[in-house]
């Protein structure tokens, strides 16, 4: 095992933002793995940005390499007071925040178990109610995108795939993603340079965003008024012809 190697990878972990990196990089490189990632989070909220470092193995040499990393902007997630197929979306963002997903996670704990006390797996039947009204979302065409929008709010960092499936509906409104490659003497991008690079590119989207439907709203008012205009027209039409019949008429 190169320690050296291990060494100035953690140096360049460190460059980014991410110091005392070097036993992590250990236990995972003592595996030999031919790829391995890391992955980190930026605080900076309300926004919270995680960094996803790939290494790869050179062959020839034996020492790994970070190639690039994928930096993930997660701004905050507010659900709105909905009730979608009997399900309350602010009830069950709440009732998630409360459950401890990383441990609910985690199966290799023992513990007995008596089916007599319930206290013994109160926090089960927590979870069991939480899937059942994740369920009950993805039902209905609306709620789908808001269940997969809170799996990913509380599930992104944990291994629940296994036995949970992936969510594969790509990443939720509220992310946004850059890769950053790293090329031989070049200076890398630091955690707060891709930070504020990400949250321009929110920010940009969101002006965009507010544009577009502020052209939409100009676009159905100039419609609605053609329309009445239209009908204004026919109405003046429809009058003039009335005085030209009942003249004839006369």
């Amino acid at each position: 095992m190169n320690i050296q190697n291990i060494s100035a990878l953690a140096l360049q972990l460190k460059a980014i933002g991410f110091d005392n990196m070097g036993h992590a990089l250990l236990k995972r490189i003592c595996l030999v793995p031919v790829t391995f990632s890391i992955t980190e989070k930026l605080l900076r909220m309300p926004e919270s940005v995680s960094l996803i470092f790939h290494f790869e193995k050179d062959e020839k040499t034996k020492s790994y390499r970070l190639v690039y990393y994928d930096a993930v902007l997660q701004t905050e997630l507010l659900f709105n007071n909905l009730n979608i197929e009997g399900v309350n979306v602010k009830g069950i963002d709440e009732s998630m925040a409360q459950i401890d997903w990383k441990d609910a996670f985690d199966f290799s704990k023992r513990k007995t178990f008596n089916p007599d006390d319930r206290s013994g797996y109160e926090n089960e039947l927590r979870i069991s109610q939480v899937i059942d009204s994740l369920n009950k979302l993805e039902t209905a065409d609306e709620g789908k995108s808001i269940a997969i929008a809170l799996k990913q709010k509380y599930w992104s960092e944990i291994p629940y795939q296994d036995i949970m499936g992936p969510v594969t509906n790509g990443r939720n409104k509220s992310e946004i993603s850059q890769r950053f490659y790293f090329s031989e003497g070049q200076p890398a991008i630091s955690a707060d340079e891709a930070y504020r690079f990400l949250l321009n590119r929110w920010m940009e989207k969101q002006i965009q965003s507010k544009k577009k439907q502020q052209e939409n709203g100009t676009e159905s008012e100039t419609e609605e008024s053609n329309a009445s205009s239209g009908s204004g027209l026919l109405k003046k039409r429809r009058i003039g012809n009335n005085k030209r019949h009942k003249s004839i008429a006369d």
